[in-house]
């Protein structure tokens, strides 16, 4: 064991999840179960679900999510057929009524399969019968553009749930209605160290040296809202002087409640920015496997217009490009050590890690293995 160990101090600056944890498929079982299923996970945007058959499917590890809109209803299902299991919907949206492409089976609103080719002469299947052979269906409810879904059958509704978070996402939907960029992009790491890289800023000036370094001040402050957290902090003067020309070149109408920088930890896997009151960007991060995540990337802008606008968003999505990149590069090359058999402990996390160690103490929480909360 390290000598890390063997001193209070130390012992305090450990985080709540062992290095093991960020591998083994046996371990993602259980978070899906304890963490991930209870949750409400946020599938898509409003925007890409505003027309009948109008459909958006998100993945937790092996499970696939389906909603779908039946003539403007938004209806949540497991994404798999009740015939012979095949996926029902197998691209990330689209408009296309809700049947398998395997055999044609069609489903209705409430997730029931109205339409069986053959089933007179090959199944024989009462109406009743129908009813329960129907989709499992998941609650659904909005917070602004976004969509969330969650598995478990009880708890909490969404806005008690996200509880301060709630009204914050309504008010940047009103005050950001453009998405200027989606971006999907897949990470060879655990989601967890997906998450814990996007909610800190230590690793900026390594990694980030001509793009995050140049937008936020060192000054951060970590406020906590029950599993959620934000960080706060003052952008530096060369970007407050950047965005004030650029808001007013194209008109932009930025919050008058956010003038700076906040980004919302939503638990247990959704990254939020706000910059200027006037850019919004939203991260939902997703195991694919242990060791391999994906990210869903969407970029919100406030109301504004003119030619001016198109050469902001190319810089913007430009730059968030390049943070993407980077941090895909660094999480490789962490999740080759983590990986590493026999560390024997978890992380070392200063006051810089604050909101990892939040991350981490809430998620110790629900898999009910809490270390040094």
């Amino acid at each position: 064991m390290d000598d890390i160990t063997r001193t209070p101090h130390y012992r305090d600056l450990l985080g709540a999840i062992p290095a093991e944890n960020y591998v083994g498929e046996d371990v993602l079982a259980m978070e899906i179960e304890r963490i991930f299923k209870p949750s409400w996970l946020c599938v898509g945007a409003l925007a890409d679900l505003a027309n009948h058959q109008d459909f958006v499917t998100a993945r937790v590890g092996p499970h696939s999510i389906v909603v779908q809109n039946f003539k403007g209803e938004l209806k949540a299902f497991r994404n798999v057929c009740s015939h012979r299991f095949s996926r029902l919907q197998t691209e990330p949206c689209g408009n296309r009524r809700l049947q398998c492409p395997y055999h044609g089976w069609l489903y209705d609103a409430a997730g029931v399969p109205i339409g069986i080719p053959q089933n007179d002469s090959a199944f024989g299947l009462s109406e009743a019968e129908k009813a329960t052979l129907s989709l499992q269906a998941y609650d659904l409810a909005l917070a602004g553009h976004f969509v969330f879904v969650r598995m478990a059958g009880d708890g909490p509704d969404l806005r008690d749930y996200l509880g301060e978070v709630y009204d914050f996402l309504v008010h940047v939907s009103q005050i950001c209605p453009q998405r200027v960029e989606e971006a999907r992009v897949d990470l060879a790491c655990n989601w967890k160290l997906a998450v814990e890289n996007g909610v800190e800023a230590y690793h900026h000036a390594l990694v980030h040296p001509e793009t995050f370094t140049h937008v936020l001040q060192q000054d951060i402050v970590m406020n906590a809202y029950g599993p959620h957290c934000t960080h706060e902090g003052d952008l530096t003067e060369k970007s407050r002087h950047w965005w004030s020309v650029v808001a007013d070149k194209a008109r932009l109408k930025p919050s008058a409640l956010y003038r700076d920088y906040i980004s919302f930890l939503i638990f247990p896997n959704i990254v939020t920015t706000f910059t200027y009151g006037a850019l919004f960007t939203f991260q939902v991060i997703v195991p694919t496997s242990a060791v391999t995540t994906h990210i869903a990337a969407s970029a919100w802008l406030a109301e504004g217009g003119g030619a001016a606008l198109r050469p902001v968003i190319a810089s913007l999505n430009g730059f968030a490009e390049k943070v993407r990149a980077e941090d895909r590069a660094i999480c490789a090359i962490a999740q080759q050590g983590v990986a590493e058999r026999g560390l024997g402990r978890a992380a070392v996390l200063g006051e810089v890690d604050n909101r990892v160690r939040h991350f981490q103490n809430a998620y110790a929480r629900r898999l009910g293995e809490v270390r040094h909360a």
